[in-house]
């Protein structure tokens, strides 16, 4: 009788014991993926405190006055990479920018001079592999485009087959190149702003219906 009820026994104990040590192990992972969120969330932060401090329009809208006027301030102020897409129409690679699958709500300052360009609730899936909006942040029922983005004919591939003539567009404001616009979009307006998002930075905090960029237009004009 002992020696079954030590056998009946046994089972219970290694069963616990196992699940102690999957305990173990859950919390130590835990506590290990936690670390390593709140270092990434430091990083991230202390990358835009950086990078505020090199380049102004990271924290909003910056003044007339401030906008750079050579290509030597503007590498000065922009990464090697915003540089060679915003000031020397260069494009990113598909499905590697920061927000080409970015669902925050916010809206879309121009990187070069902090000027609201776009919103979240105009963002769509394109499956494109950039950034994709069907209308500017001023877009209205009578003018689709709006006024903050320009437009400029491209026929850097025209000579491509698959491309040809195309339709750049460049903030209005200090003309850096953010991408292109196709006639291929979802209604209401049947447009396609495929942005680079180099060209771009997310304001999270910045409110959709507009009170904020239209306190930061009025800004030192």
């Amino acid at each position: 009788m002992r020696f079954s009820y030590a056998i009946d026994q046994e089972p219970p104990r290694l069963f616990t014991g196992i699940l102690v040590r999957s305990a173990v192990v859950l919390l130590l992972l835990s506590s290990g993926n936690l670390a390593i969120a709140e270092q990434n969330n430091q990083n991230q932060e202390d990358h835009m405190t950086q990078n505020s401090k090199k380049n102004p329009a990271v924290t909003g809208r910056i003044p007339d006055s401030e906008i750079p006027k050579t290509n030597v301030e503007w590498r000065k102020r922009l990464t090697p990479e915003q540089f060679e897409i915003a000031r020397k129409k260069g494009t990113e690679r598909a499905f590697s920018g920061t927000y080409w699958n970015t669902k925050t709500p916010g809206t879309y300052r121009c990187i070069c001079c902090g000027e609201p360009l776009f919103r979240s609730g105009e963002k769509f899936e394109s499956g494109c592999g950039w950034p994709s909006f069907y209308a500017p942040i001023d877009a209205k029922k009578e003018d689709t485009k709006g006024n903050v983005v320009a437009e400029h004919e491209d026929r850097s591939l025209a000579g491509i087959p698959g491309f040809g003539v195309r339709t750049e567009v460049t903030c209005r404001r200090c003309g850096a190149h953010l991408g292109h616009v196709f006639n291929d979009g979802p209604p209401p307006t049947g447009l396609r702003y495929c942005i680079n998002s180099a060209s771009i930075i997310l304001d999270p905090k910045a409110q959709n219906d507009g009170s904020k960029e239209k306190e930061d237009s009025t800004k030192s004009r």
